[in-house]
């Protein structure tokens, strides 16, 4: 058995007395554990939570929270780490334990959907760069509506909330990421060059780099588009795998933040040739 301390470190407002509002310090800390069960039960079952039970091989604990601001223990413990979907996929790549690669999981994944910046080290990147192609983008839309929960108290008991990891700092959690998480305002059809570094035809999740802003984005490519356009998005995923030149141009209605950032791409149409 293996178990992930981590702290969750509210601090300003009434937070820094050792106390929350209940029901907004009572939502965000579900909110975070919803994330963590959600990540953890991937890494379980290489399967994106929807519906049934949910695995028992990774738990979530709450431990009793103390003061010096309001500090709560969050434990995640991998019952049979061995056994997991994640250890069968990432195999030699795993240094020390699963329960690292599961840590910059955990860890890359709430970035992503709250707009902060990734920075992997290179065994980090060769362990998640095994996962299937799609399923990060997908679990960060997956935990998108949790880790808005998370952000509830954020204003309102608390300025901040600071997640640790055997008491080094992973990221932080304030007012700008909480209104990057809330915002979702729909732009018109545009046209984009992309170049597609992840997708999963299954479930139509990917991501996809747009070199004229320097970004990688994620996509979601819906049933019932014309077969050319899975073509074009499969053709640039595998000219991105070989080495190739990988652009395409697409057609699609992109989702941004309050700073007009974009955060998701919903596809509409994908074209091998660029016009």
């Amino acid at each position: 058995m293996e178990t992930l301390k981590y702290e969750l470190v509210y601090d300003g407002g009434v937070a820094t007395g050792g106390q929350l509002p209940a029901h907004n310090g009572a939502t965000s800390l579900e909110g975070m554990t919803w994330t963590l069960t959600l990540i953890g039960h991937y890494a379980a079952t290489g399967k994106i939570k929807a519906r049934g039970e949910l695995s028992p091989e990774v738990r979530i604990y709450l431990v009793p929270p103390r003061q010096g601001s309001f500090i709560q223990e969050v434990w995640v413990e991998l019952t049979e780490p061995n056994n997991l979907f994640l250890t069968s996929i990432v195999g030699s790549y795993v240094v020390g334990s699963v329960s690292q690669t599961l840590n910059s999981l955990i860890t890359t994944t709430i970035k992503q959907v709250c707009g902060l910046t990734v920075d992997l080290l290179k065994r980090e990147q060769d362990a998640l760069g095994r996962l299937p192609s799609g399923d990060r983008e997908a679990l960060v839309d997956k935990i998108e509506s949790s880790m808005r929960r998370v952000h509830t108290v954020i204003g309102e008991g608390a300025n901040t909330l600071d997640i640790r990891k055997d008491k080094m700092p992973l990221l932080r959690l304030d007012q700008n990421t909480k209104a990057y998480v809330n915002a979702d305002f729909l732009t018109d059809e545009t046209l984009m060059v992309v170049s597609v570094g992840a997708y999963n035809a299954n479930t139509g999740n990917g991501s996809a780099y747009l070199p004229k802003i320097g970004k990688t984005v994620r996509f979601y490519a819906p049933k019932g588009l014309d077969a050319d356009t899975y073509a074009a998005l499969s053709y640039s995923l595998d000219k991105y795998v070989n080495g190739l030149p990988s652009e395409i141009q697409i057609a699609c209605v992109p989702t941004v933040s309050l700073d007009d950032r974009y955060k998701r791409l919903k596809i509409v149409r994908a074209f091998k040739t660029i016009i």
